[in-house]
């Protein structure tokens, strides 16, 4: 693939903050292709395409975690992580914001929503209404827990189709990305009054929309990592050991964070946004 010869792991390592753009570049790209040769299932064949396109850098990556691992196990764990989590997260950020983008362009010129984002709608339904938000009023503890539960079982999905179909949860990462973006944008269609506003509300979710992406991104590193142990390296050797321990533990962290994410939503999200209706 062209774009795996231009920009290498390594060198996407050094420039985490450049993922963003490569997310954005990716997801136009992506939909440029689609509409060309998949127009009457553009939705469809956007998520695929974006994930086809990030596959050979992440899996680059995850070969460079795994190396690390199997030498230094638990040894400056956060500081062997880092840059991969980074990487992985910027990217994640820049797919959502290109999918803003294109439903942006696209509804510019006269095109329906439901081009770009039309399988992401069908999944959230109808969009947040100022009544609706202004209306709720839920334990606010039950409600965290109930989106942690909820949160836990996608991390779970995450980490069992990296564990098993190693891609597989790239294009559930595009898949979620492009989920978060239909409901951002559905959103601020429904309740935005002008620019000004519509930002403010973008970034009030995103404070507990990134951890959340974050989270559900350790437990794909997690699965991926472990299942290139089991792949590479001789059961319950020191290697094998040093990289199923950290995969597990980045499986932690990602319930550790989803659950701060969980917090924020239900007890500060959820205020910002009542507010800015």
């Amino acid at each position: 693939m062209v774009f795996e010869q231009l920009i290498s792991a390594s060198w996407l390592q050094r420039r985490p903050l450049v993922a963003i753009l490569l997310g954005m570049a990716y997801t136009v790209i992506a939909a440029v292709t689609g509409f060309i040769f998949f127009r009457d299932n553009f939705s469809l064949s956007m998520l695929f395409l974006v994930a086809l396109l990030l596959v050979p850098s992440l899996m680059a990556l995850q070969v460079v975690e795994v190396e690390r691992e199997r030498k230094e196990g638990l040894r400056h764990f956060f500081h062997n992580h880092k840059d991969v989590v980074e990487v992985y997260l910027f990217l994640s950020v820049g797919v959502f914001a290109g999918y803003l983008i294109m439903a942006l362009v696209l509804t510019s010129v006269g095109s329906d929503v439901g081009m770009t984002l039309g399988e992401q709608i069908k999944v959230l339904g109808e969009s947040l209404t100022r009544d609706k938000i202004l209306s709720f009023d839920a334990n606010r503890f039950s409600h965290a827990l109930g989106i942690f539960s909820s949160n836990v079982s996608v991390a779970l999905i995450f980490f069992v189709l990296s564990l098993f179909y190693g891609a597989g949860s790239i294009f559930l990462m595009v898949w979620n990305a492009s989920i978060f973006s239909a409901f951002v944008f559905m959103t601020v269609q429904s309740i935005g009054k002008g620019i000004p506003h519509g930002l403010a509300i973008i970034g009030s979710f995103s404070l507990y929309m990134t951890p959340e992406i974050a989270g559900f991104l350790f437990a794909a590193i997690a699965g991926g990592v472990i299942s290139k142990a089991v792949v590479q390296e001789k059961f319950l050797s020191t290697e094998f050991r040093n990289i199923a321990r950290d995969g597990v533990v980045l499986l932690l962290i990602s319930f550790g964070v989803l659950l701060v994410a969980a917090f924020v939503e239900s007890f500060l999200g959820v205020a910002m946004i009542q507010a800015l209706v």
